[in-house]
């Protein structure tokens, strides 16, 4: 793992720089028309989320520097990680789910796209896995790493039912961002069957990373048994 303050910030740089022009993409500054459903999509969110994430982790890695002291990044690890599994997601669903409904050429030459849904979820999950200590993870993070996606779930939910029932058919704007999300054609039982299996997709991620992340200790300690065993 890298302790060297000037590799964390370059690193850190550009995925803020990035990040910048992710953000500008989500908001239509690229296409010249102002994205007015920006909020609703996870990918935007959780991007937004992510990137907050990495100023702060920056602002942290440069008091550091300035006292020219290396080491790990230490900064609010279990958010961290609730972080990691949210846009490990947000990449894997759009890129598995979602981006079949581009062409091959569209895919790669969205930039803004490959940014919030390639670049940057590596980039937030080569963070964790360079600059963090590990072995630090416990059991019960890959649980809370579904806080976030349930809140959404619920906003998305308490939006679209507000709007029915007080606009209506009449509404032309953006209800459900996700068809996975629809539930005026999904019904409440094929909602709930998406989002149980989603939810189960972040818990599954949260633990082989809790595993990865602990493997040096469990290492370390089979091996001590192993040698206990040997000694009898």
């Amino acid at each position: 793992m890298i302790k060297n303050r000037t590799t964390q910030i370059i690193f850190q740089t550009i995925y803020i720089v990035l990040g910048i022009i992710g953000v500008m993409h989500s908001l239509g500054y690229f296409s010249k028309s102002f994205n007015y459903d920006f909020y609703l999509y996870y990918t935007n969110l959780s991007n937004y989320i992510c990137l907050g994430m990495m100023i702060a982790i920056f602002v942290s890695t440069l008091k550091f520097a300035n006292k020219k002291e290396d080491g790990f990044i230490t900064l609010a690890p279990k958010f961290k990680l609730m972080c990691v599994i949210m846009i490990l997601v947000t990449g894997l669903v759009y890129n598995i789910l979602l981006a079949k409904e581009n062409t091959v050429f569209e895919y790669f030459t969205s930039i803004g796209n490959l940014i919030l849904h390639v670049i940057l979820p590596i980039m937030f999950v080569l963070d964790w896995i360079l600059f963090y200590e590990h072995g630090k993870t416990k059991w019960y993070y890959p649980l809370l790493c579904t806080i976030m996606p349930l809140i959404y779930v619920f906003f998305i939910l308490i939006r679209s039912a507000i709007i029915n029932a007080t606009i209506g058919a009449s509404y032309t704007g953006l209800l459900y961002p996700y068809f996975f999300l629809n539930l005026g054609v999904l019904g409440w039982g094929g909602l709930i069957a998406w989002v149980f299996g989603l939810l189960v997709a972040f818990i599954a991620i949260g633990y082989i990373f809790y595993a990865l992340d602990n493997i040096s200790k469990w290492k370390h300690i089979f091996k001590i048994n192993h040698v206990h065993a040997n000694s009898k």
